[in-house]
């Protein structure tokens, strides 16, 4: 009899540990709450890269998490629901080595957990805790695959600055095209690390203002993306000297990926607790160009001077590109000059 105990106690322990081989990680329902979940799910691969880790979010936030250097699984939900009988099926009767619970949600109570996490936040926080020492932060984080391909014109220099323009809310701020174009104008006429910039401009279909951009700015000097993948984002992000915009995902994304500065336009948002970017209320181009000219991270200007100059000197005895760039310039600035006068492009 006692022997037979045993064995049942051992085969117990034994599937225990055989099941408890999953942490779950439940996300909250909203972009930016998620893309703050990252930084939670970070902390936790690099405290047990070993233990797998399964997740509860909505379809479209899958790809904050795709590439993380983890054992991933992801149990979703669509994006206008909630987890339903479906994805609380996949859970129950099953014994887990932690849960980490970002939501409301009263489905850990009925779970099996070695450990168990709740945060207690207000949806918008930027940085959540760390899980393992509190006393420190889990920034978000991003993961860019090693080789990714971005469509820039074949013609722009590895070391060419770029500028992006992210338009994704574009509601949220009295910005049209025009101020973007004054401000890019103002940019190439008043800081010296961007006079070569190229313009990138990341903004859903239809969109009016990367439409107007697009028809009045020389072809050469931009480029505008309506579905770039996440990744291929953040890996832009990665090589921006700035980034200005609307888009709140973005401007979150931006500062940790290494963007050299980040500028978040909004009307009506002033306040600036733990913000990891800047923010701009009004609707003036030459403050912004200001603001930028005298926040722009000295290791950026460093590095495009250095191309600029390099540049320089493989071009002498040739002043074609001179030229070029000549008209380049004075094509925009005629079509500022078109802006300014209110008669349109």
């Amino acid at each position: 009899m006692r022997a037979h105990m045993r064995l049942v106690a051992h085969a117990r322990l034994a599937y225990s540990k055989r099941m408890a081989r999953n942490t779950l990680l439940i996300v909250p329902p909203h972009r930016l709450d998620a893309f703050a979940a990252t930084g939670v799910l970070a902390d936790l691969l690099r405290a047990e890269p070993h233990i797998g880790v399964e997740i509860i979010c909505r379809e479209s936030d899958v790809v904050l998490f795709h590439d993380a250097p983890g054992i991933l699984k992801f149990i979703c939900y669509k994006d206008d629901s909630k987890p339903g009988v479906s994805q609380i099926m996949q859970t129950m009767g099953r014994a887990w080595h932690r849960i980490v619970s970002l939501t409301a949600q009263r489905l850990p109570l009925f779970l099996w957990a070695k450990h168990r996490h709740f945060f207690r936040y207000q949806s918008g926080t930027y940085v959540l805790p760390s899980l393992f020492a509190p006393q420190q932060k889990a920034h978000p984080s991003v993961w860019i695959p090693d080789r990714l391909h971005l469509a820039l014109p074949e013609t722009l220099a590895p070391t060419a600055p770029l500028i992006v323009f992210a338009t994704e809310e574009s509601g949220r701020a009295q910005w049209e095209w025009r101020h973007y174009a004054e401000l890019a104008w103002r940019l190439a006429d008043s800081v010296a690390a961007l006079k070569q910039a190229h313009i990138v401009v990341l903004a859903p279909a239809q969109c009016l203002i990367a439409e107007g951009l697009k028809d009045n700015i020389p072809a050469g000097q931009i480029t505008r993306f309506e579905h770039l993948a996440y990744s291929k984002q953040a890996a832009l992000m990665r090589r921006a000297a700035v980034t200005i915009g609307t888009d709140r995902l973005v401007a979150r994304m931006a500062p940790y990926v290494g963007c050299g500065l980040t500028l978040r336009l909004d009307s009506g948002d002033t306040s600036q607790t733990g913000r990891p970017y800047g923010l701009y209320i009004g609707h003036d181009p030459n403050e912004v160009a200001a603001y930028i000219q005298s926040n722009l991270p000295q290791n950026v200007t460093h590095s495009v001077t250095q191309s600029v100059t390099q540049s320089v000197t493989n071009s002498i005895g040739s002043d074609t590109n001179t030229k070029d760039a000549e008209a380049d310039m004075q094509s925009l600035a005629a079509q500022m000059n078109r802006i300014n006068r209110q008669d349109g492009p």
